[in-house]
């Protein structure tokens, strides 16, 4: 299940067996399913803790080109994933909750040097961000490779769990999970030791991708910058509108929050619009609710593939001095928060009109 809606709320769950593209040439029988996932990878969230040696990792639901398009939009957008499975319930049971750390990954390994032709999405460790910008194209081309890094990860990890079974043909039009463990099968386990991928790409990126739970992350899309040229660097870009900037965060809502996710763990993207500005967060739900209410931003944006047709990032878009502070993980949408504002005023008025009448 794939959901992206702008000016409105998104959660996406389901959990039916279904694999994670791993960014490869298909080579299944379907069509449609070959347009879409040929050379097209989906985005994997992973959580782990490394001291136990075991990790959790989902299927998002949502492939590379698409996106790369709708998470990139001026108007406001924000998805949850509230993570409650029962793979996750089984890892819960193995991990220490104040160990945990998150990422989350995508990427494209079919194509040739080309700038463009082969990517990597990726969440970065707050502080390392900075580091992005100096990976090489040598780098990067040892990791993003058909049978290693984190498309072989990814191939490894789609026979566990509810994402598939060894020797069928896969699926990838819905979305799995699974719960992995460095004991039963050290290949499918993601942590800072596993042996096929891990946080820094075993080495191959100078940065690191996770972040405890409670903390966000900005977003990144990383090609090569040369057909030729293995000693320059990567051209990095990051994910954001003409006034913000796009992050994913993870979170345990509080049982006593003021959110339908109470208690539970949540996966969130969020880029606000690049529209006028408020002081506070709910100033800003009000003016996201305006705009919503004037029919700017009232229904789910599915943008044109061509609109961003031959896209290539040109130059490094994050600051090469500092980067910027990541907003604290989402519990509860901006417009959700209006909405919640209105109806109590709303409730004040009824209750106002019921004492003077």
């Amino acid at each position: 299940m794939r959901l992206i809606l702008t000016g409105l709320l998104l959660t996406a769950c389901g959990y039916a067996a279904a694999a994670i593209s791993p960014g490869k040439g298909y080579t299944g029988n379907d069509a449609a399913a070959k347009a879409k996932y040929d050379g097209n990878g989906e985005m994997a969230f992973v959580v782990y803790d490394s001291e136990a040696k075991v990790s959790y990792a989902k299927d998002l639901g949502l492939d590379l080109n698409a996106f790369f398009v709708s998470a990139q939009q001026e108007n406001f957008t924000q998805l949850f994933f509230p993570i409650a499975d029962p793979q996750w319930v089984d890892f819960l049971q193995k991990a220490d909750i104040s160990r945990l750390k998150w990422a989350l990954f995508g990427v494209d390994v079919l194509g040739t040097n080309k700038p463009g032709d082969r990517r990597f999405f990726t969440t970065a460790t707050q502080g390392t961000e900075g580091t992005i910008a100096t990976m090489t194209n040598q780098s990067f081309g040892a990791l993003i490779v058909a049978n290693a890094g984190p498309s072989g990860f990814l191939d490894l990890v789609n026979t566990t769990g509810t994402h598939g079974v060894s020797g069928t043909t896969l699926d990838y039009s819905s979305n799995g999970s699974s719960f992995n463990s460095a004991e039963i099968d050290a290949k499918s386990y993601f942590g800072s030791d596993s042996p096929v991928f891990n946080e820094n790409g075993l080495g191959r990126m100078p940065f690191t991708m996770g972040n405890d739970v409670g903390k966000s992350s900005w977003f990144y899309y990383l090609t090569r910058s040369s057909l030729t040229n293995n000693l320059a660097n990567v051209l990095v870009d990051e994910f954001d509108n003409v006034g913000n900037d796009g992050y994913w965060g993870f979170t345990k809502v509080a049982d006593n929050a003021n959110s339908p996710y109470k208690g539970q763990y949540l996966l969130s993207y969020t880029l606000e619009a690049s529209t006028p500005k408020a002081a506070t967060a709910l100033g800003q739900a009000r003016i996201n609710l305006t705009d919503f209410s004037a029919g700017f931003m009232a229904r789910a944006y599915l943008p044109e593939s061509t609109e961003f047709a031959g896209y290539r990032p040109s130059s490094l878009v994050m600051p090469s001095v500092t980067v910027s502070a990541v907003p604290e993980p989402a519990s509860w949408g901006l417009m959700a928060l209006g909405l919640l504002a209105l109806g109590g005023r709303a409730a004040r008025v009824r209750q106002a009109k019921r004492v003077t009448s």
